[in-house]
């Protein structure tokens, strides 16, 4: 594979166009569209769905508009993490960075084109093959990504033989095989038991298309999300001075990196086992008859990946005296602060509910907490599993675009934002879950100050200055500390 430029400064690569045809298609510009194309989208997502009335019960069956307009936002996310990986992870290769650009590109237009209009299948074919294209490029991305990650460890840099970047790779595989059992469950929705190998294979499993269908789109969903956190938490350590760690901060950073690298593995083929044999999780510390539990895979995402990746970001940003002295204050807070409250969501909240099934209901309607079970369905998948994961990136986008200025602002307009979201929420789920109460109330005022963050960041990444990573480590050099290489 050709590399070029030759330049250690990330900006070598992130302003130079990767297609020669296209020369304000970098992957600077690239970032700042998709961050922009995603808050637009989400914007939209309000006149498909409100999100507050989306989920009438834990056991309710996903409406399948939703579902697709929602993979349109989602889709886009992973193409922002493809673009930071390269950047972070300094993958030199310009066939690499070529392929991920014009993918993320073609992807990030076409699945959320397509999903405005999927609404139904069968039905709406055209609208469907629009995303399927859409999600080819999707494939295509992770496996060019996972072959320039490739081609940088064999070439022997020290960078690629670090925790950061084996986690992230790890992480990286993950995606790909979600990616491809919903490619498997998205055909038996459109074609049903066709070719009739499905029905035989379903039949060896004691089960019917259907419901090997249903754990194929459970497996896909699960893991994607969480792979997604893996690769981020990997590049944000990178991005944020885990190379010039010492002591007792490296030495945590380096445990939650295992943490994160050896669950995105055991929970790979945990979920692929869980769609293609009869096997399911065991639940652990269940009372009640069983009724309450933790499930086995939650144990393995919310320990090892959310907080693994909680040690590694708590260890990075305010484990080492001297790099943070050096480095943006707010911005890596908004970024640990981000994770806290993804943590605090999925993990915290999300046990403490499947601990108390018997009061939540898991679905069933005459339940005494039954609407705020079903208020956490959505809020636990919308805010801890999609929003702070995104902040993540775009904090790590700002860090890397924005000079140094402007990057408090958006820091703590950040926090600001994803802090009063997230009370709003647990006092909707926990304390009163009227539609339109005081936890939705206080969630709009949030998430209004995420969006101001969002416009902020998009305001002031167009000015093009350099800054950010750079001047972080041209100090840390001064002062006898180690760059990125």
């Amino acid at each position: 594979m050709s590399r070029s430029p030759t330049s250690s400064s990330p900006e070598a690569y992130d302003d130079v166009a990767p297609i020669a045809r296209f020369p304000w298609l970098t992957q600077r510009h690239l970032v700042f569209f998709v961050i922009g194309w995603l808050a637009l989208f989400s914007l939209g997502s309000l006149f498909v769905a409100n999100p507050f009335t989306s989920e009438p019960s834990a056991s309710a069956s996903p409406d399948y508009w939703h579902v697709m307009y929602l993979h349109g936002l989602l889709v886009g996310m992973v193409g922002l993490l493809a673009l930071l990986t390269c950047g972070v992870l300094q993958l030199r290769s310009m066939h690499t960075r070529m392929w991920i650009v014009g993918g993320v590109l073609f992807m990030t237009v076409l699945t959320a084109v397509g999903g405005i209009f999927d609404r139904q299948v069968p039905g709406a074919e055209v609208a469907m093959w629009v995303q399927i294209f859409g999600f080819f490029a999707l494939d295509e991305i992770c496996i060019v990504l996972l072959l320039g990650m490739i081609a940088e460890w064999r070439s022997g840099v020290a960078s690629a033989r670090t925790l950061p970047y084996v986690s992230a790779f790890l992480g990286a595989f993950s995606m790909f095989v979600a990616a491809v059992m919903g490619h498997l469950a998205g055909w038996i929705l459109e074609f049903g038991n066709f070719p009739s190998v499905i029905g035989s294979y379903a039949g060896l499993l004691g089960e019917k298309v259907d419901d090997f269908e249903a754990n194929l789109v459970g497996s896909h969903s699960h893991e994607m999300v969480v792979a997604v956190m893996a690769v981020a938490v990997s590049i944000a350590a990178v991005q944020f001075g885990y190379q010039s760690l010492t002591g007792r901060a490296r030495a945590a950073a380096q445990l939650g990196l295992a943490m994160v690298g050896f669950g995105a593995a055991i929970m790979t083929v945990m979920y692929v086992a869980m769609a293609f044999a009869p096997w399911g999780p065991p639940t652990l510390f269940t009372s009640a008859g069983g009724t309450n539990g933790i499930a086995g895979d939650d144990i393995v995402t919310g320990v090892f990946v959310m907080l693994g990746g909680l040690i590694t970001l708590v260890a990075v940003v305010v484990g080492d005296a001297r790099v943070r002295a050096l480095a943006n204050g707010p911005l890596r807070l908004a970024t640990l602060w981000s994770w806290v409250l993804l943590f605090a969501t999925v993990v915290i909240a999300g046990y403490t509910i499947e601990l108390n099934e018997v009061h939540f209901g898991a679905g069933d309607a005459s339940a005494d907490g039954a609407a705020n079970d079903a208020v956490y369905t959505w809020l636990h998948q919308d805010l801890g599993l999609f929003l702070m994961p995104a902040m993540v990136l775009v904090m790590l986008a700002v860090a890397r675009f924005v000079v140094p200025r402007h990057q408090d602002l958006i820091g703590w307009v950040a926090i600001a934002g994803t802090t009063v979201t997230f009370i709003g929420g647990m006092v909707f789920v926990f304390v009163n879950p009227a539609l339109h109460g005081p936890g939705y109330d206080i969630s709009m005022i949030g998430l209004l100050l995420v969006g101001v963050a969002l416009l902020a960041t998009m305001w002031y990444g167009a000015l093009h200055e350099a800054g950010g990573l750079p001047a972080v480590e041209a100090r840390l050099r001064e002062a006898g500390g180690v760059g990125r290489r």
